[in-house]
């Protein structure tokens, strides 16, 4: 019981308002939901989408859980972090079969994943591709009986109901908020929001803005949806409407640009709060940059989303692991 106690708690992180005479020109309230801080080491919006995950493969006796992604991904270090907490064996399904004999080369979340328990099986990219057929899907499943296959980024049906509970706190905390910012990987995290903020019903117009950690994102729009239950990202009906900004992907999946650095940079030294290199700065850059293109408008209460992966910084020296990208 304690275990499923564990498994379903959602603890209340901090809305942290964001004061500075930037946001007082452009005549926005800001704050940051520190949801970097939900957990000790199943971190922001992974803990979110795996917490139900994990409650059903506890309820069904399953032994390992096996997911997928690259070697940045925050959700193959929570996945780790998770099957040694709760008692899983873990397997990562690793897109690079460069890296399968040069662990000097892994990233400091694989390094993680790895120290956590996780043992990895890193396969060519053309193979990754066929991660959501059914014929891999079963010849993996045979090869690890009584395991849970998690998609990558961990964004299922039952991910989306993990984010009830940060859409409840938002609403105690800032009743009139009218724009989220988050960061979008496979699109989950954008997806369940959208989906419990409608389901929220709230009494006035909130606008969700995801911004795209990839190049060429726009195939996740057909995620979202299905995802959120949203028809079109403009349906009028609902007083809730999510939409994907593409342009700031700071050149591709781990890879960053000077502006993008810089807005790190200044925000980080400005607060005191830490961004990881691939998902949250270019959130916070995304921000910044429809603030000063003022496509806010003035009097918005504006939330930026914080979902955590600090594991991306390097522990020797703190700094950024993206690559630059012209």
């Amino acid at each position: 019981m304690e275990c499923v106690h564990l498994l379903t708690a959602a603890a209340n992180t901090p809305l942290q308002p964001l004061y500075h005479s930037l946001f007082d020109y452009y005549q926005l309230q800001v704050w940051i939901k520190r949801d970097d801080m939900n957990h000790p080491v199943i971190q922001g919006n992974k803990w979110h989408k795996l917490r139900f995950n994990l409650q059903y493969a506890k309820s069904q006796g399953m032994q390992t859980l096996i997911t997928f992604g690259g070697a940045y991904s925050n959700h193959i270090a929570a996945t780790a972090a998770a099957g040694k907490a709760f008692g899983f064996k873990t397997v990562g399904i690793i897109r690079g079969e460069e890296l399968a004999k040069r662990p000097q080369n892994w990233s400091p979340t694989l390094q993680t994943a790895y120290a956590n328990g996780m043992r990895f099986q890193f396969i060519d990219r053309q193979t990754y591709r066929l991660k959501n057929t059914q014929d891999f899907l079963k010849q993996l499943q045979h090869h690890h009986p009584h395991s849970l296959m998690l998609p990558e980024g961990g964004s299922n049906e039952r991910a989306m109901l993990g984010f009830q509970s940060v859409i409840e706190q938002l609403h105690q905390q800032c009743p009139g908020w009218s724009h989220l910012f988050t960061a979008v990987g496979t699109g989950g995290t954008l997806a369940g929001l959208a989906k419990m903020a409608a389901l929220n019903q709230p009494s006035h117009r909130q606008r969700l803005l995801g911004v795209a950690t990839l190049n060429q994102a726009d195939f996740l729009q057909k995620t979202i949806r299905q995802l959120s239950g949203f028809q079109s990202h403009t349906d009028q009906h609902k007083q809730v409407i999510w939409q994907l900004l593409t342009q700031y992907s700071g050149g591709g999946y781990a890879k960053t640009t000077d502006a993008c650095l810089a807005d790190q940079h200044w925000f980080e030294g400005t607060f005191g709060i830490l961004l990881d290199p691939i998902y949250t700065n270019k959130m916070v850059h995304g921000f910044l940059e429809e603030m000063r293109q003022q496509r806010i408008p003035p009097n918005a209460k504006v939330i930026l989303y914080h979902s955590g992966g600090l594991q991306g910084r390097s522990e020797e020296d703190g700094q950024n692991n993206s690559v630059k990208t012209d």
